[in-house]
């Protein structure tokens, strides 16, 4: 149909891209035999079940079931159409796309975020150059005096927006020729009075926000010193609205440049601030990201859960910091518990305790990164962080104070899902800080329900039950035959050239299970054994057999002989089959007389003579 891409371009993107280097945007990946393996990106996991086939640009998740081609996973984790992700990896990869003959209608339903993307980078390269430009060293000068060096400006991107209200909307819209539209539909710019198109960016030093593919998702602006901004008193900080692209509770600055030295790390310091992402990495922590204007929620934790559960939060020690500290670790315990309790994922959640009123880029300029790395390391667990400000705050000095102390301390530690911390802290930063003896404490949370007995009973938000998902299993009647029959699909999917001949013998009835026997029978659509995967999951029925398809063509079989394994398991699907047939004649001929119904029976009897004669070929066989 005119207006979409050629599928030869598809089918060769498809075949030239990486998807390791594209799923290794989203987790780190490990070589593990011929195949790559990580944590799933998809669903929080300790353990890696997420495995990744560079022969056939293939993934699979053994936990959540997740699977398909380097597309697919596109369009999963990034919130993409398809054409959107086609063109998403044909960018990345330098691919020149062909379109078959386009209206002006097919024109303009490409890929919306494409067309948005392509509006940001332009706005990109605009503030890039003005930074540079006579008007930009007000910018520059900031920049200096913060202690930041070309170099610095260079590895962000940053660039400044002209003190004007149309520049970048006349750049956009004139020179550029990008539709109004598709502006403001970037967040770039709103309709003004007079028809035309008011700059949301004026005046500012820009940081430009990327997503972990590197696309320019949205924008951040500060106000410059000694800038006239008019009548009009702008915000210290101002960052894109919510759109297409960009949205906050799922964005975190610094997050491209910062994820291989968090993959490194193991860990993360997430910051408030674009400049205190800056001096961090200037300072040697190039592990360090940012919210924009926003607190740190489930989504930033599940970004960065892909790398690293060791998170490092810095904030002030005032009001504010606590409530944002606790913020993140109620995002904390959400994303732990969609986590089954066998892979025991948990974050290990410590707060970066600094002056009140200083950032991380202000503790770096004035006591240097060595003191910054000494806090880093002396951070403060998240749970005895709070309990120490709550204690700050109470009134110790009457018993009515201590009481309601220690009420609140308690339901802030029911809270703790480890009830071996929980006891160190009745100690440590209850019972101690507040004056109270250690048992009162302890009455005091019986009575309250408060668990602290590791010996009493199960929390249940550490011993959820296993999810057991339906997706990439075989559901079986006689485990032992659907595990046979698991293997053999395997072999043929992966080790073709081990089958026996008798594979040959086999048919679709031979496979019991219905799932088992669908695969099989896209198998032989396909092509038969040795064909490529992506032809056996384009045969497949639907999606449940495709990712039975996936898991069974990924994972990994038994240690031993796999050839012996093979010309066992297959003979003995045949010699089943063959007993099955045996049976059935032998009923049958119970049933007739052997001079009465004599062609038949001599017919039937030369029948059973023949599978009980190749039943013990299949089943006397030596080594």
């Amino acid at each position: 149909m005119a207006g979409r891409i050629r599928r030869d371009d598809i089918d060769t993107l498809r075949e030239r891209a990486s998807i390791v280097e594209v799923v290794g945007d989203h987790t780190s990946l490990k070589r593990a035999g011929p195949r790559m393996k990580g944590l799933c990106p998809f669903h929080s996991e300790r353990t890696p079940s997420f495995t990744v086939d560079p022969s056939s640009n293939l993934y699979y998740c053994f936990g959540c079931g997740a699977g398909g081609d380097i597309f697919r996973f596109l369009m999963e984790i990034e919130g993409l159409e398809f054409t959107e992700a086609v063109e998403q990896l044909a960018r990345r990869t330098g691919y020149e796309l062909k379109y078959e003959e386009m209206s002006a209608g097919e024109k303009a339903a490409l890929g919306q975020r494409t067309k948005l993307v392509a509006v940001t980078t332009a706005a990109l390269a605009f503030f890039r150059d003005r930074l540079y430009r006579e008007e930009g060293a007000v910018a520059r000068d900031y920049l200096k005096s913060r202690g930041f060096t070309k170099e610095d400006a260079e590895h962000f991107q940053v660039g400044y927006a002209p003190n004007e209200w149309e520049a970048l909307s006349r750049h956009l819209v004139e020179e550029r020729r990008f539709p109004r539209r598709e502006v403001i539909e970037a967040g770039l710019a709103v309709d003004n009075e007079k028809g035309g198109l008011r700059d949301r960016f004026r005046g500012r030093l820009i940081f430009p926000v990327l997503d972990l593919s590197g696309d320019v998702i949205g924008f951040g602006g500060r106000v410059l010193p000694g800038l006239d901004y008019g009548d009009f008193d702008p915000p210290k900080y101002y960052n894109s609205p919510e759109t297409p692209l960009y949205k906050k509770t799922r964005v975190l600055y610094g997050i491209h440049e910062a994820r291989p030295d968090i993959v490194r790390a193991e860990a993360v310091l997430i910051c408030e601030g674009y400049t205190d992402v800056m001096a961090l990495h200037q300072g040697g922590f190039g592990n360090a990201v940012a919210t924009c204007g926003t607190a740190v929620g489930p989504d930033h934790l599940r970004i960065v859960g892909r790398y690293a559960r060791d998170v490092v939060l810095a904030f002030d020690a005032d009001e504010a910091g606590m409530k944002a500290a606790t913020r993140a670790w109620e995002a904390a315990r959400e994303v732990e518990a969609e986590t089954t309790a066998d892979t025991g994922a948990r974050f290990d959640l410590k707060v970066l305790v600094l002056p009140s009123g200083t950032d991380p880029a202000d503790f770096v300029r004035t006591e240097g990164i060595e003191a910054l790395r000494a806090a880093v390391d002396g951070a403060t667990p998240v749970v005895p962080f709070l309990l120490r400000r709550l204690v700050v705050d109470a009134d110790l000095g009457s018993e009515e104070g201590r009481t309601a102390a220690l009420r609140d301390a308690l339901e802030l530690l029911r809270q703790e899902r480890d009830q071996e911390l929980r006891r160190q802290y009745v100690r440590s930063e209850i019972a101690d800080r507040i004056g109270l003896s250690v048992e009162f404490v302890e009455k005091t949370a019986a009575r309250m329900g408060v668990q602290l007995d590791t010996h009493a009973g199960a929390d249940l938000g550490s011993f959820r039950p296993r999810r057991v998902g339906s997706r990439g299993t075989i559901a079986n009647t006689t485990p032992q035959r659907a595990a046979w029959e698991r293997t053999v699909l395997r072999l043929a999917l992966q080790e073709p050239d081990l089958l026996p001949d008798e594979w040959f013998e086999l048919t679709e009835d031979d496979f019991t299970h219905p799932t088992a026997r669908a695969v099989y029978r896209a198998l032989v659509a396909a092509g038969g054994a040795g064909v490529d995967v992506r032809a056996v999951l384009d045969a497949a029925a639907d999606d449940d057999v495709r990712a039975v398809v996936l898991a069974v063509s990924m994972e990994e079989g038994p240690e031993g002989d796999a050839r012996r394994t093979a010309r066992d398991l297959v003979r003995r699907l045949v010699a089943e089959r063959l007993e099955a047939e045996r049976s059935a004649l032998e009923v049958r001929l119970q049933t007739l007389h052997h001079e009465i119904d004599r062609e038949e029976w001599l017919a039937l009897n030369g029948e059973l003579v023949e599978v009980l004669r190749r039943h013990r070929e299949l089943t006397a066989f030596d080594d």
